[in-house]
């Protein structure tokens, strides 16, 4: 059996990025967009969001020919859902 080598973890050669306004996006909309997967500029702007992860890099590729390097994309989940925990 072959050991398998684990990928080089470089920096990224932008420095820093600070993710705050998206974060900030998430905490106020994430509700509406529960269950989907929202794709947002620094701006706050949603560019889409989508069901289907598939569907996640053309949304990102769309983003990308606007001219958006990094496009922030996350899939809120439903907080309103009851959690179970413990023994049956």
């Amino acid at each position: 059996m072959t050991a398998k080598t684990l990928p080089q973890v470089r920096k990224s050669s932008r420095g820093r990025v600070d993710l705050s306004r998206e974060r900030e996006w998430v905490i106020e909309h994430g509700r509406d967009y529960a269950g989907h997967w929202v794709i947002i500029l620094a701006s706050g702007r949603l560019i889409g969001h989508t069901v289907n992860g598939r569907e996640v890099a053309a949304i990102v590729e769309r983003a990308r020919a606007e001219g958006v390097l990094a496009p922030y994309v996350k899939f809120p989940h439903d907080t309103t859902d009851t959690i179970w925990m413990g023994w049956l």
